[in-house]
């Protein structure tokens, strides 16, 4: 949502060895060009937000610590079985007919395949398993490094919280609980408390 033009980037670093260290420079940031979706009607209490801050802290409680192990080696594989993609990272929204002040946060995946199937895209460790009111049957899985993957809107869960998960493996299945408008996973990947684009995940290995 920012204003594309000149940012300042920032660096810190620490070392038991050396005194701190501070980089800063001048960036710029160029538009994303990220479309609008239509409209959307949803339960007003999805957007009370009293019970959106109360629940995006929840979120951001459980993602802002980094975890010393990397846990993935190689690209983030698809969470479903046929990636058709309903709404891409980035669009602008508009709920209940508001302005355009939202941003889709994740990318959303259709029910196109013959199962209902969620799979873990890279290994980790299961640390939120729970119901929420915008996000619904909601899972994060902590990947390592201050990198985590959240699915929403699911009908069931197949992890408990503090399961080590392989790539691939089951760990839900599409749904349409929470602030949805009909059945389909959305998926989202934070990097240190920062929610990022899931499918440059998918083409590249990081770092």
């Amino acid at each position: 949502m920012a204003q594309p033009g000149l940012a300042y980037l920032t660096i810190q670093a620490q070392s038991p060895s050396f005194p701190p260290f501070t980089f800063e420079q001048p960036i710029l940031l160029e538009s994303g060009y990220y479309p609008q979706d239509a409209p959307l009607t949803v339960d007003p209490s999805t957007l009370d937000p009293s019970i959106t801050k109360a629940e995006d802290e929840i979120i951001r409680t459980v993602t802002q610590s980094a975890t010393p192990t990397r846990n993935w080696t190689e690209k983030f594989r698809v969470p479903v079985d046929e990636p058709c993609i309903r709404s891409w990272f980035g669009s602008r929204r508009s709920y209940n007919n508001s302005p355009y002040i939202y941003f889709h946060t994740g990318v959303d995946y259709g029910v196109c395949a013959n199962n209902l199937n969620i799979y873990s895209p890279a290994p980790g460790t299961v640390v939120y398993v729970g119901e929420l009111t915008v996000r619904g049957l909601s899972t994060i899985i902590d990947h390592g490094w201050g990198v985590y993957s959240g699915f929403w809107h699911q009908s069931s869960t197949k992890v408990n919280v503090g399961d080590f998960v392989e790539t691939g493996q089951i760990i839900g299945e599409i749904g349409g609980t929470g602030r949805a408008t009909g059945p389909h996973l959305h998926w989202e990947v934070w990097a240190n408390g920062v929610q990022v684009e899931p499918l440059d995940w998918l083409e590249n290995t990081y770092p």
